[in-house]
């Protein structure tokens, strides 16, 4: 036998072994992501337009105390609040929810940039009866929606928080566009593994950058990777930077109104443009107060680790719209 003759027959044993492989994984995906989604953990479906959209609230409600709003960043749900959220409701109601599409909810027919997930947000709540005034908590793309839902709805929000999250004014930044540009083809790519549950396999290790624990880990390991899932995702990050003059117009509102910004990684000066953009709300309200967590990263502070920090700033903020509820109109 020729050596080439020979390495050819070795080179299509290989490609047989990889392609085995590769269907393989793809197969095991594709039944870890069957079944359907059944009734999700924690929370209630609520109907919605003929669609069913998960709410997961807890904390009591308390006369003359806003209800605190979570609001999560891209390819998340509920499940990213299940540190978070347990410690701000010791001290009153408290709302996450799966955006529709996400996760437990159904998928929408509606447009998916920010001015209609913020009206999808409100009818949620009020059909739901979680009635307001609203303190917004936002992370990370989520720093649009929030505004946009205080531009359509400025009488009902009391309070805004945004962690490591996006402001309007950082879209313009040359180096975010290149960013947002491969944020927006990596969205596309991951919807596409999804669909062929190339994915899937990998959330028992790439699931649980928060650091989260019990039912709500068990919930991000089952979104993670699942198509109709990613697909969701994938639509909301493309039209995420439509509509900026919308995030724009709450501009007038946050002067009126205690706002906290938290960021977190190294601030160096490549990233500092982006990190004073981060800031920005805090600096339009006369009560803003802005705290960086140079130790964290974008995940891990909404975590057991960090999450203290962010905690504290809420209930600042909280406490500066009890205050302002109380005063005489």
């Amino acid at each position: 036998m020729s050596v080439a003759r020979f390495f050819w027959k070795v080179l299509k044993r290989l490609g047989l072994i990889v392609i085995t492989g590769v269907l393989t994984w793809a197969a095991t995906g594709l039944a870890m992501a069957g079944g359907g989604w059944g009734t999700p953990p924690r929370g209630v479906m609520i109907e919605l337009d003929g669609r069913k959209q998960r709410l997961v609230c807890e904390g009591k409600a308390k006369p003359g105390m806003p209800t605190v709003i979570f609001e999560s960043g891209a390819f998340s749900g509920a499940a990213d609040w299940g540190y978070l959220q347990p410690e701000v409701a010791k001290h009153g109601r408290t709302c996450a929810y799966d955006r529709a599409g996400i996760g437990w909810s159904e998928a929408s027919s509606g447009p998916r940039d920010p001015a209609n997930l913020a009206r999808e947000l409100k009818a949620l709540l009020v059909t739901a009866q979680e009635t307001g005034p609203y303190i917004l908590v936002g992370h990370s793309m989520a720093g649009l929606l929030t505004r946009s839902f205080i531009s359509q709805f400025p009488n009902e929000v009391v309070g805004l928080v945004l962690i490591d999250a996006a402001d309007p004014s950082a879209i313009s930044i040359p180096e975010a566009q290149i960013w947002i540009k491969r944020y927006q083809d990596l969205a596309r790519l991951g919807s596409t593994l999804a669909h062929l549950g190339l994915l899937k396999p990998l959330a028992p290790f790439l699931a649980n950058p928060i650091g989260l624990s019990g039912i709500a880990l068990k919930e991000k390991r089952r979104m993670f990777g699942a198509p109709s899932h990613m697909q969701a995702a994938a639509a909301e990050i493309l039209a995420t930077t439509k509509g900026v003059e919308l995030a724009f117009a709450a501009d007038p509102h946050l002067k009126a109104i205690p706002v906290a910004t938290i960021t977190a990684g190294t601030n160096t000066p490549s990233r500092q443009a982006w990190k004073e953009a981060q800031s920005r709300a805090a600096r339009l309200s006369p009560r803003g107060t802005s705290l960086h967590i140079d130790a964290a990263n974008h995940t891990t502070i909404l975590g057991p680790i960090f999450g203290g920090g962010v905690v504290e700033a809420i209930e600042r903020v909280r406490q500066d719209a009890i205050l302002d509820l109380a005063k005489p109109s």
